[in-house]
């Protein structure tokens, strides 16, 4: 039988209250060239746990669940874990056959922080939990599994190539070792996008409910007008994550924008008196600012030229303006400074 999660704190409660309904949030940068290719792969990543103290009467069972996987398996690993896959294919130019031997550049691959053991260790808490959730649970599973492997693949050669003892063997072991290590990383990327999907619709649920439990409540509008701009900004961005860019349209975008303008300036006259919000409110200001800016440059037609082409999907992309990642880098700072909140 699930366990019941009446034990659930206020602490976590409030966490999950405001920073859950961020929406399938801190967008990392792009891993591949989309904007020729069509390809819109994002890794969507999660607003931390905060501190603040929430309503006794939210609900919380959902909440708990998805924080699980948001805080232990998702935020601490996932774009890392890719961060050291677009590292190492930075330098080695064919999947299929690894190292030669013969590179000029040897960049080697990010190590990551922690062996996946708390990620697996949640998925079991979760899967204990209420409400069920088959579809995810699986999802979750799949996740821990491909996250051990590609951790484990990792840690196999990264001292290899930390300490270069690559020049010491002729790249034998760098050679032997790349077919598991690209699998692995191939079949993560693969459960991440799945995972990642999951989760935002898990989200989605959350916030819902968030707005339900805020409504009409007099002591809480700047808290309902936080978490209702948080889904309509979270909307903006799986729009950019999910839709290619060749694919996207600027009535689409428009009208998304449009429903966050008002939801701004709500929660700016809602927080007036809220001393630490300037920075949280300038960032959604950004946001909505880079998204005009997409949608100008799909509705006028302008395309990228070659520098711009050659800095999307890269650390780079967010300076291009009129481009999904910028957008995605907005998104990304508003996440940052939701602390800043304080309530």
């Amino acid at each position: 039988m699930r366990k019941s999660t009446n034990f659930f704190t206020a602490i976590l409660a409030l966490a999950v209250l405001l920073t859950v309904s961020m929406g399938c949030s801190q967008l990392s940068k792009l891993r591949e060239k989309r904007v020729a290719e069509g390809n819109q792969d994002t890794i969507p990543t999660f607003p931390p746990s905060g501190k603040e103290e929430a309503p006794k009467d939210v609900k919380t069972g959902l909440s708990e669940k998805t924080q699980l996987y948001i805080t232990k398996c998702f935020n601490p690993y996932a774009n890392r874990v890719m961060d050291s896959y677009q590292r190492y294919t930075s330098w080695v130019k064919n999947e299929n056959t690894g190292p030669t031997g013969r590179e000029s550049i040897v960049y080697g691959l990010y190590d990551v922080s922690g062996d996946g053991e708390d990620c697996i260790a949640a998925v079991a808490e979760a899967q204990e939990m209420e409400p069920e959730l088959p579809e995810v649970e699986q999802s979750a599973g799949q996740y821990s599994a491909a996250l051990k492997e590609a951790v484990y693949q990792i840690r196999s050669v990264y001292k290899y190539y930390d300490q270069e003892d690559y020049k010491d063997d002729k790249f034998q072991k760098g050679k032997e070792a790349h077919a598991s290590l690209i699998a692995a990383f191939k079949n993560f990327e693969t459960v991440n996008k799945s995972f990642a999907a999951a989760l935002d619709d898990l989200e989605t649920k959350v916030s819902n409910d968030q707005l339900e439990e805020l409504r009409g409540d007099p002591a809480k509008k700047f808290e309902f007008s936080v978490v209702d701009f948080n889904v309509k900004a979270k909307k903006i961005s799986s729009f950019v994550q999910r839709t290619p860019y060749g694919s996207m349209n600027a009535d689409e975008l428009q009208n998304l924008n449009d429903e966050l303008e008002p939801a701004i300036n709500t929660m700016k006259e809602e927080g007036k008196a809220n001393m630490f919000a300037g920075m949280y409110f300038s960032a959604a200001e950004d946001l909505l600012k880079a998204s005009k800016e997409l949608m100008r440059r799909i509705r006028d037609k302008e395309p990228f030229d070659s520098f711009e082409s050659s800095q999307i999907g890269t650390s780079g992309g967010w300076m291009v303006d009129g481009s999904p990642d910028k957008v995605i880098y907005a998104y990304n700072q508003l996440i940052s400074r939701r602390s800043m909140l304080r309530f």
